[in-house]
């Protein structure tokens, strides 16, 4: 059966989605303009790549448990359906028709509003979530995402009761494949053999994992700091976890003084294009609303110095700008480019900056030039931005890791800024392959 791919929404709590776009035919972009908030424009639903943007606050004071997961192929009973191997690792249920189902025991600690994702795809269409009588607990639309192995996570809430149940997955239409489901509102769920499945929360998927209980930790990674001030062990602020977290300071005297305008670490590229990232980040209370931007992670390009390449800006990257949060991605398919000869970018409201608190945060990247990239976004373990298609450039090694503080407006434009210090601290840093998940290499 020939099979594309689709974005599952669960569409019981969803929220309005706007997002920022400019490319490369928007000739007043400067890529590297401290003030790139003012020259995109905004757009609504979505764009020929599928956009998803869902963040609730309620939502988020639902997540009270670790997500519990259930591989699509774990099904107690099925009707027509049957399991195949799958581009993310192990196996998913395909060749979906009009009337099959899967069902699935699940046992809840608590009865109410249960999260639960999917990870799909598909041609478009709609499932139902029933329970083994018939009545049904949900109607899912399923819009499509570009074709082949891409599958997309969404996620709804459901009111179930407490204890084991069985829940029925029922297609509507055909041509869809699936993956895993997940439950993050304070249940678990079983597998048929009645082990719980809990997302391997280290184990092999998750190689690197820096806590900064001491300055040992550094030496995971390379620093890129004008003075020993710019980064250090710290406790003057709670820790995410333990008692301890990495305090990155700039200031624009850096700028005077040492020509330097960030203070980050970096991991090397890696020699695969998909990985899960996760982090915790908190900014004081202090922290000056600026309208000039700053990036706290960057996930930057490697040139291919020997075709003549040089630096870019970073493909994807994570900043502050006005008070808010943003993502800005940028691809190009040419095997020479630079900022100018880019094939389009996108720059994404991620919403206010909260200060003097913790905020969890977790990136999957495929890196790809063409349409089978995948960026998607979660804080606090709530879903903010899904991409699918391009993200990166054409390059021989894939982009690097590296968080911190990079101020490029102060070299230039100081006198537009009304904060003379930046300060910023990180804490629980996991990096997981690609068959990683997002418990896994969220802040434990």
């Amino acid at each position: 059966m020939s099979k594309t791919k689709t974005l599952l929404r669960l569409a019981v709590i969803v929220t309005s989605v706007q997002w920022m776009s400019c490319h490369k035919n928007d000739v007043a972009f400067n890529p590297d303009s401290p003030f790139i908030d003012d020259v995109c424009t905004a757009h609504s639903a979505f764009d020929a790549v599928a956009i998803e943007s869902i963040a609730t606050d309620a939502a988020s004071s639902s997540l009270k448990a670790a997500a519990q997961r259930i591989e699509a192929e774990d099904y107690a009973k099925m009707l027509g359906v049957q399991v195949e191997t799958c581009r993310e690792g192990g196996k998913n249920v395909g060749y979906i028709s009009a009337g099959d189902w899967m069902e699935y025991p699940v046992n809840l600690a608590t009865a109410g509003s249960q999260q639960v994702s999917f990870r799909v795809a598909g041609p478009g269409g709609s499932l139902q979530i029933r329970k083994p009588d018939g009545t049904v607990l949900a109607t899912v639309q399923l819009p499509a995402t570009p074709g082949g192995q891409v599958y997309a996570t969404a996620s709804a809430t459901v009111n179930l009761p407490a204890g084991k149940q069985n829940l029925r997955i029922q297609s509507v239409s055909a041509g869809w494949n699936f993956n895993w489901m997940e439950f993050a509102g304070g249940g678990s769920a079983t597998t048929p053999g009645g082990s719980t499945n809990t997302g391997n929360a280290t184990g092999n998927n998750v190689a690197i994992i820096t806590a900064f209980e001491d300055a040992i930790d550094f030496k995971k990674w390379e620093k890129e700091v004008c003075r020993s001030g710019s980064l250090q062990i710290s406790s003057e602020v709670p820790a995410r976890k333990g008692k301890y977290s990495a305090r990155f300071e700039l200031t624009k005297a850096d700028i005077l003084n040492y020509k330097y305008s960030r203070a980050e670490i970096r991991q090397k590229s890696f020699p695969e294009p998909e990985k899960w990232f996760g982090f915790s980040n908190y900014l004081p209370g202090d922290f000056v609303t600026d309208p000039l931007a700053e990036k706290i992670a960057q996930w930057h390009d490697m040139p291919d110095w020997n075709l003549g390449e040089n630096w870019r800006s970073p493909p994807v990257s994570f900043g502050i700008i006005n008070g808010r949060y943003y993502l800005h991605i940028m691809w190009a398919s040419a095997a020479v480019n630079t900022n100018l000869t880019k094939d389009g970018e996108k720059k994404v409201d991620l919403g206010p900056v909260d200060k003097m608190k913790w905020n969890d945060w977790v990136f999957h990247i495929k890196f790809s030039y063409k349409s089978d990239g995948i960026l998607e976004v979660w804080k606090n373990k709530v879903k903010v931005f899904s991409l699918y298609g391009p993200n990166s450039f054409n390059d021989k090694a894939y982009p690097y890791f590296k968080v911190g503080i990079y101020k490029w407006g102060w070299d230039g434009w100081a006198s537009y800024s009304p904060a003379s210090k930046r300060v910023l601290y990180y804490d629980e840093i996991r990096i997981g392959n690609a068959n990683s998940n997002l418990n896994a290499v969220s802040p434990q």
